[in-house]
């Protein structure tokens, strides 16, 4: 097949008769031999898990036949209009001298949205450590801020649903979560969710996944109210009998309070004492699987449901199923503030029992 005249993927220089020119086996895309040993492979790996063949950008043949001149993002090596001030895929400025005037002070935290926004299927490389999009220096541009996708296209297909049925879906902070299932379904990276670390079980209520919301909150209260109960019939007073006998110790440690429980005392006994401090650990692990895998429930939930909204057929007068998905959607902050004032009492009430 002649290449000549098409850019390459990695340098963006049109190809020539004489040049040496390799091609990928899975999806045909076309490197000069140079440019695929540096990256030592094919960089449109997303080609290759859906199954699909690298072909020419048509809009570089459309813009081309109709004369309209294109540029190159410098980041992410997208094709643009020439008149074009930021890049449609990944938000960079094409040009370096222009700054953003009206940058806000949400730019400080940009690893939420830089991390994540798509990367260019022109040029770009979604396998490497290194494939967010590297914003230009003046900080990342307000429009990407502005847009509740995160810079996510819209007709991103997410495990068989698109990118604007899976916002609307969502509904709230969609301009975190996009991002973040967008690069999970690109990368494989995770994201771990202190949202969900801090408050396990009333996170997953609030965003309406219940079946594992009530088993959290269930597992919470039944560690806190077993926790109160042996503190206050076993561990406090023997926690006190062990301070008596290791008075005259100058520095009483945790190892202190162990060998004297386990050298003095019965094995079970030994074990109530310290009871209420295993069951709080084991939470406490429960709460880092919470954050590290919560996004990713979320995610898979999300799917699902909108799966299951766009399987049921569109009333009479409806173009799409956005009403459905974002009445079905969103949050549920009633049951949040429900879990919130039974934190609070229980908290409270631990304090006053002990």
């Amino acid at each position: 097949m002649d290449f000549t005249g098409r850019s390459c993927p990695v340098c963006s220089e049109k190809f020539r008769e004489e040049d040496d020119i390799v091609v990928c086996p899975k999806c045909g895309a076309p490197y000069h031999r140079e440019c695929y040993k540096k990256k030592n492979k094919c960089i449109f790996v997303d080609l290759h898990k859906s199954g699909k063949n690298w072909q020419e950008a048509e809009e570089e043949k459309e813009a081309e036949a109709a004369g309209v001149k294109l540029c190159k993002c410098p980041h992410c090596n997208a094709v643009n209009p020439e008149t074009a001030i930021v890049c449609k895929i990944c938000g960079g400025f094409l040009s370096e001298n222009i700054k953003d005037e009206n940058k806000s002070d949400a730019e400080d935290d940009v690893e939420s949205v830089s991390g994540t926004v798509k990367d260019s299927t022109a040029g770009s490389d979604p396998s490497s450590d290194k494939a967010e999009p590297p914003f230009p220096p003046g900080g990342v541009p307000l429009s990407v801020f502005l847009d509740p996708m995160g810079g996510v296209p819209k007709d991103e297909d997410f495990d068989g649903v698109t990118g604007a049925e899976l916002s609307k879906y969502v509904k709230n902070n969609t301009s975190y979560y996009l991002p973040v299932f967008y690069r999970m379904k690109t990368q494989g990276k995770k994201r771990f969710s202190f949202c969900a670390f801090l408050f396990t079980g009333a996170w997953y209520l609030y965003r309406k996944m219940y079946v594992k919301g009530a088993i959290l909150c269930l597992l919470y209260f039944i560690v806190e109210i077993s926790s109160l109960v042996l503190t206050n019939a076993y561990s406090a007073p023997l926690v006190r009998e062990a301070n008596e006998s290791l008075a005259n110790s100058y520095y009483i440690s945790f190892f202190d309070y162990l060998s004297w429980a386990f050298n003095n005392k019965p094995f079970s006994e030994a074990m109530l004492m310290f009871a209420p401090y295993f069951l709080l650990a084991l939470f406490f692990v429960v709460r880092i699987i919470c954050g590290f895998r919560a996004n990713k429930s979320y995610y898979h939930h999300c799917v699902k449901k909108v799966k299951t909204i766009k399987a049921v057929p569109l009333k009479e007068g409806e173009e799409n199923h956005h009403k459905a998905l974002s009445d079905a959607g969103g949050i549920n902050t009633a049951v949040a503030w429900m879990c919130l004032v039974c934190y609070v009492i229980l908290y409270v009430a631990s304090i006053f029992i002990k």
